[in-house]
């Protein structure tokens, strides 16, 4: 089994110094794993078919090694807009992998704009096999139908998996995200066995952001942890909150909470921004206490209560924004900590007059409107004639 993160998201790929560091934090949990699947890098999915150029390839080949063996690294392709004929350029790019160190393979044929249901999944798994013929390594697919919810979106998905599960090499496994692409558990699980014909390496997308407005999810994994099931994170693609995914995934397999020094000594501010940006659901249990209070002191009760909370927090939010830039991959954050400094500060400012829920409203969305005209429409407040 394995445990560790996929490098799989939507945006600019992890720098060298970056991979690294998650490697080097892996190294200390035993069967951790590194997937290699940025959809940004160009040579794994738009440019697939061209070999990586030889300075960036030194660099991942160095990052492949960098481990010293302690992470096994996993290389992937996403072919877009494969012909079946071309399954030999993606065998040379995955046997220069080989030759470089990866401790495993991967094709990966999630988000094809193709629903051409079981005769995909047949073209997929032929192009695969040709190009993985003889290579003696651990296989990880990604099919197109990978979550429950596609059951659902697409009509030919059921198709598509049986064809799937009757073609796959018994030794070879295949990604599942649970019963939506980002799920809040992994109910599904037996399910998916048997829609996959085996057991599913559980691709969790429940820290990732690249589907989101300048948000970042910090919450804690412990009850996200499968028994017998490989389990692989994907994380933002702001690298400090990658940085804390590591940390908190760490924790829930069970070792010991150790602060990595990347992540810079504010704590407190850590701690804040996790309270308030925990799940794309809900916010963290004493962010939800906290949200409680300042909406009961909004409504004219224990006002200075929850001024006396929100005064110390504007001033360790205001602290943390300034160490931020010190930090590895911080710019990234910075807009995401100012956000919250922001609405709480506007907060604080509210409580103090009057008539604080008034008060709130104007300096939120007409003095200076906080969203954007498209983000004000997707959340329903710009309506049509």
């Amino acid at each position: 089994m394995y445990h560790g993160i996929v490098e799989g998201y939507y945006g600019k790929p992890f720098s060298t110094k970056q991979r690294r560091i998650l490697l080097n934090e892996l190294s200390s949990l035993e069967g951790s794993a590194y997937f290699y699947a940025p959809k940004d890098d160009p040579w794994h999915r738009l440019l697939w078919r061209e070999p990586y150029p030889d300075k960036e390839w030194l660099s991942l080949k160095n990052d492949m090694m960098a481990s010293g063996g302690k992470v096994s690294f996993f290389f992937s392709i996403s072919p877009w807009e494969f012909k079946d004929s071309e399954w030999d350029l993606a065998r040379e790019k995955l046997l220069r992998a080989v030759d470089s160190g990866a401790s495993g393979l991967s094709i990966l044929f999630d988000d094809v704009p193709d629903e051409s249901a079981g005769k995909l999944a047949e073209r997929q798994l032929n192009f695969a096999k040709k190009a993985l013929d003889g290579i003696n390594l651990p296989v990880i697919l990604c099919p197109s139908v990978y979550c429950g919810e596609f059951l659902q979106r697409f009509s030919h998905a059921e198709e598509y998996l049986q064809v799937w599960r009757h073609m796959i090499p018994t030794e070879w496994s295949s990604f599942w995200t649970g019963p939506m692409v980002v799920s809040k558990d992994f109910s599904d699980i037996q399910q998916a066995e048997e829609l996959l014909g085996g057991k599913p390496v559980l691709w969790d997308n429940i820290l990732a952001t690249d589907y989101c407005l300048r948000r970042v999810y910090l919450a804690g994994l412990n009850d996200r942890v499968p028994s017998d099931y490989s389990w692989f994170i994907n994380p933002s693609e702001i690298f400090p909150a990658a940085l804390h995914g590591v940390m908190e995934l760490k924790a829930a397999m069970g070792l010991k909470r150790n602060w990595p020094d990347q992540l810079g000594a504010s704590h407190v501010g850590w701690q804040l921004m996790q309270e308030f940006h925990y799940l794309p659901w809900n916010a963290g249990e004493t962010g939800s206490e906290i949200l409680v209070r300042l909406s009961n002191a909004i409504n004219g009760f224990d006002v200075n209560e929850a001024l006396v909370w929100l005064n110390q927090a504007v001033a360790d939010m205001s602290n943390f924004i300034e160490i931020i830039p010190s930090i590895e991959g911080g710019w990234q954050l910075l807009p995401v900590a100012r956000d919250l400094y922001r609405s709480l500060s506007i907060i604080q400012r509210s409580l103090k007059t009057d008539d604080p829920g008034v008060s709130l409203h104007y300096f939120m969305h007409t003095r200076l409107p906080y969203e954007n005209p498209v983000a004000a429409l997707a959340g329903g407040k710009i309506k049509g004639v």
